[in-house]
């Protein structure tokens, strides 16, 4: 069994339950264009150390019908992952698929989606989710969480029915699943962190009881307790493959028709043949209201300008760049890394593309980075020599301020990049040349006798938008090609060319 099953069913406990109803049946209210802000926060612990995830969601209602509406979903929660320290060697760290110290809810920052649409009605049964698809985890479920299943009956009392959970994986859900499964490898076997092959998601159907009292009433709110006990059929032995109980407190809001505060501890455990998982979930909700709720609604600060460096600032970072000390220089190029430099002086410009040809990496990139955006024709010379530099970085930047500075010396070492063939820049020279517009026609059409057929498509790409007639015989050659591409691609030079004429 997965960490995620277990996971899983614990917050499955949160937000699928059926809870037992109450004298007068509340029900949920929405008046279309209204905005309201959950605080959540979820804490999952277990051997290899604790989660917490905090932030809000936010809950627009776009559409209303007679008893149900239509809801806008949108979450910014944040991970705050706290590690056990591992005692001994571990493969994979006690956890079936997953490399040591890492659970799916580590991932849930960078990956879970930031919104969506979910249809419920006035009791919060959910109706539609957005794309036909179950909402992915933990966005999905905590929606579902906040929109508890309203009671309609005595709310005293013990249910127990059947119910079928997705086994793996639980933060990301199956929607996100299913597309990671189909980029990841083939259905029926995903590859997880370090290569790790994982099991894909399987489906457990558990038993389910659940016990109902209510804890309070009054005119503006209800209250009532929940106690749930989850057990799957699926057994190892004797003992059912997993397990989870938890306890909710709820209390709904009558007024706003929105529940006001949830409380959920639960304790989910699974075995198998040769491993065994505790997990402890804890989840929490609480409707902001007065200035919280304005405060979560308020647009953010615009972000404050750059700081812009004075004339005097950057004659002492220029003077400092000529230091014969390699950490004056260092902290002289971290002042040009995100400030404005405005207009930055000839002096400079040329004392940063001497940095450039620098033999430590950390000031050839900051100062090659600088020479993109504010290299002028007298840096030529230093570009062209960046364009064979054995640096990935640095020949980027070269390309980018030679393609703004359109320098007729730059023609032939452009075209002589893309000659090489299978760079990973061609594409960079191609644009670049393409600014130069004819004055680069006649150093590409000798990339049309390349033997490599990428190097000739290339050629007729940058044609395409810069060729004249006397590029029209060349191409006309590759038409027919062998390579039914390149010939493709000649055929929509020629036209393209014609059409100018």
């Amino acid at each position: 069994m997965k960490t995620s099953a277990i996971l899983c069913a614990g917050l499955f406990l949160v937000s699928c339950l059926t809870a037992a109803a109450r004298d007068s049946a509340p029900r949920y209210k929405f008046s279309e264009g209204q905005t309201n802000v959950f605080a959540v926060e979820i804490t999952v612990r277990s051997e290899n150390g604790s989660e917490v995830t905090t932030g809000n969601v936010v809950l627009a209602v776009l559409s209303v019908t007679t008893n149900s509406a239509k809801l806008s979903c949108r979450g910014s929660l944040r991970p705050e992952f706290r590690r056990t320290p591992q005692r001994g060697p571990a493969f994979y760290g006690g956890y079936s698929g997953y490399p040591g110290g890492f659970y799916p809810g580590g991932m849930i920052g960078n990956v879970f989606p930031n919104d969506c649409e979910i249809e419920v009605n006035d009791r919060g049964i959910e109706l539609r989710d957005g794309g036909d698809y179950v909402l992915a985890a933990p966005l999905g479920k905590l929606v579902q969480s906040i929109f508890e299943p309203l009671p309609v009956k005595d709310l005293d009392g013990t249910a127990s029915d059947t119910v079928t959970v997705l086994d793996d994986p639980f933060w990301l859900g199956p929607a996100n699943n299913f597309m990671n499964s189909r980029m990841n490898g083939p259905m029926g076997m995903r590859y997880g962190m370090g290569g790790y092959p994982q099991q894909s998601p399987a489906t457990l159907t558990l038993s389910r009881q659940v016990t109902t009292r209510k804890t309070g009433s009054k005119d503006e709110t209800l209250e009532w307790h929940k106690q749930a006990k989850l057990e799957s059929f699926t057994r190892n032995g004797s003992e059912p493959r997993l397990t989870a109980t938890a306890g909710s407190d709820f209390t709904f809001d009558r007024e706003a028709g929105l529940m006001a505060q949830v409380d959920t501890e639960s304790d989910v455990a699974s075995q198998t043949e040769t491993t065994s998982r505790k997990v402890k979930v804890i989840f929490k909700s609480r409707l902001l209201t007065g200035d919280e709720l304005a405060a979560a609604l308020a647009p953010p600060p615009p972000p404050a300008p750059p700081h812009k460096l004075t004339v005097g600032d950057m004659e002492r970072i220029s003077a400092d760049l000529k230091s014969s000390d390699l950490e004056t220089r260092r902290a002289a190029l971290r002042q040009l890394n995100g400030v404005d430099v405005g207009d930055p002086s000839p002096d400079l410009i040329a004392t940063v593309a001497a940095v450039a040809l620098d033999s430590d990496a950390f000031n050839k990139m900051t100062a090659v980075n600088f020479l993109g955006s504010h290299a002028t024709t007298k840096e030529v010379p230093v570009l062209l020599k960046l364009l064979k530099d054995s640096d990935w970085s640095s020949r980027s930047f070269a390309i980018k301020a030679l393609s703004r500075l359109k320098d007729e010396r730059a023609i032939q070492p452009l075209a002589d990049l893309i000659a090489r063939g299978g760079s990973m820049y061609g594409q960079d020279a191609s644009s670049a040349l393409m600014n130069f517009g004819p004055a680069a026609e006649k150093a590409v059409l000798a990339l049309l006798n390349e033997r490599n057929a990428d190097t000739q498509r290339q050629a007729c790409t940058i044609l395409q938008q810069i060729g004249t007639a006397d590029s029209l015989d060349p191409l006309q050659k590759l038409v027919g090609d062998s390579e039914q591409q390149t010939s493709q691609a000649a055929v929509e030079a020629i036209r393209a060319i014609k059409q100018r004429q």
